[in-house]
């Protein structure tokens, strides 16, 4: 498997970036799987790629009937957090947030894994219930975020307008900090490409 790194780019550019190796392959389909997962989103292509390195089941298939990464995956914010609600979804999306943390290395393919926080920001009273409610949860499953007034959103966010002539209120706010939400623009692609070289 080809690796990338700041050489290659600089050696590929002499060649206007022609000489690449192929990412991904498209293959005749056999006619016989081990395995069939249908949908190439984040999670056929992870499904596919884990049973791959875990499980070592390389005779896989996925079926797609668009583009991979075409759905959801490619489409949304493509946030990666773990700050949900319930115990069984914090716990599970935990998890998935620590793998995310090394994907880039272990594919050798930038995923643009950045962690930066969000904020939530609270309008109505409902909404600082719920934000505190979460917040709450997140701490009882050992999940960091917390709850901010409008100084120390100011803080963070210095152009944020927190007078009383704003449109839109802001009662609470709800931080969610670095390690627990972060972004992950090309996960798909990478893991599209490392699977190839697991036997996929």
């Amino acid at each position: 498997m080809q690796r990338f790194s700041a050489f290659s780019l600089f050696k590929h550019a002499l060649s206007h970036h022609e000489n690449w190796q192929r990412s991904w392959r498209n293959p005749e389909p056999k006619k016989h799987y081990d395995v069939i997962v249908v949908g190439g989103g984040g999670h056929g292509l992870a499904t596919a790629y884990y049973l791959a390195k875990v499980h070592n089941v390389t005779n896989v298939a996925v079926i797609e009937k668009g583009y991979l990464g075409g759905g959801n995956t490619g489409r949304n914010t493509t946030i990666v957090r773990s700050n949900y609600l319930w115990d069984e979804a914090a716990h599970l999306y935990e998890h998935s947030l620590k793998l995310w943390e090394s994907l880039s290395s272990e594919l050798n393919y930038n995923v643009m894994f950045s962690q930066r926080g969000v904020l939530n920001l609270g309008h109505t009273l409902q909404d600082m219930r719920d934000i505190e409610r979460r917040v709450s949860a997140n701490r009882l499953n050992g999940i960091d975020g917390e709850v901010l007034d409008a100084a120390g959103v100011k803080k963070i966010v210095p152009h944020i307008d927190i007078t009383s002539a704003r449109r839109y209120p802001h009662f609470r706010r709800f931080l969610a900090t670095k390690r627990r939400c972060c972004a992950a623009r090309c996960g798909r692609l990478g893991v599209c490409s490392r699977r190839r070289c697991l036997g996929g």
